[in-house]
């Protein structure tokens, strides 16, 4: 009876041990991590007719809009129509594609301490130096082409577009809470999983039996999926009292084509985006 109460303690010292080891291991990622995300901000997506997908996003959710009439999407880019629907505390920006293709322009994350120099000198340090551009926030490329603008959190706070009024709605709108989800695609998922790693810290574990990898970003997710291409893979947006069913009401009585799958519906936009309609969290 006494060795097997000392075989209980070792075994329960054992565990204590492995739990420690692991918290110790998770903290040493959140601190050698170059940044520490805790929203996301904000995601341009370029597409080929602003006003027309603003519309159908506008006729779609009941949030407010802004309209900036020569937005530059990044420092360097033209002038155009832009407009900006609130999702929550972030918001989607649509864009002028210009020449390039329709697809996601960058996307922004809203950093804890945020320092311009400060995160310019570790992204350097770290083998992976910001772009080269004016204004007081940092752009990085990642390994796959895509785009991050970093800076303070709270951008649509300092937005200085003016508001819109939508054209009317016909039938009821959906009530977004988030963009909860942004997925990447990414042609080499283990090389771009240890590069966000390197910048974010600790991923979430549960992403990994699915065949993507993904980061909490406050109460969102940054998620690489495996998949040929480059750019977006969907947007998933958070909607209040969320259930398929209406959902699926709204988008049929707007003739919008959608399919339902683990407890998500999925649509896609004018430009051919993906965008998925889910519950929070």
């Amino acid at each position: 009876m006494e060795q097997q109460a000392k075989d209980f303690i070792s075994r329960r010292g054992a565990l204590a041990l492995l739990g420690a080891a692991a918290v110790v291991r998770n903290a040493g990622a959140a601190e050698q991590a170059v940044m520490q995300p805790i929203s996301l901000d904000h995601v341009n997506i370029r597409v080929a007719d602003s006003t027309k997908t603003a519309q159908f996003y506008m006729g779609l959710f009941d949030t407010p809009v802004l309209r900036n009439p020569s937005l530059r999407a990044q420092p360097n880019s033209p002038p155009g129509e832009g407009y900006f629907l609130k999702f929550g505390d972030g918001y989607l920006v649509i864009s002028p594609a210009f020449t390039e293709m329709p697809g996601l322009d960058h996307y922004s994350l809203g950093l804890r301490d945020y320092v311009k120099a400060t995160l310019e000198a570790k992204l350097k340090d770290n083998g992976t130096p910001a772009l080269a551009r004016s204004g007081g926030d940092v752009w990085l490329g990642d390994l796959d082409g895509g785009l991050m603008q970093l800076r303070q959190p709270g951008g649509w706070a300092r937005q200085t577009a003016t508001p819109y009024q939508p054209p009317p709605r016909v039938g009821p709108a959906l009530s977004p809470l988030s963009i909860s989800r942004i997925g990447i695609k990414s042609a080499d998922l283990a090389r771009a999983g240890d590069f966000y790693r390197r910048l974010f810290g600790a991923e979430m574990a549960s992403a990994a039996s699915s065949g993507s990898r993904a980061f909490s970003v406050g109460d969102s997710v940054v998620q690489l999926v495996a998949a040929p291409g480059r750019g977006l893979d969907h947007i998933r947006i958070a909607i209040k009292d969320f259930t398929v069913e209406a959902a699926t009401r709204v988008l049929r009585e707007r003739g919008i084509a959608a399919s339902a799958a683990a407890r998500t519906v999925r649509i896609t936009d004018p430009d051919g985006m993906r965008v998925e309609l889910a519950a929070a969290g």
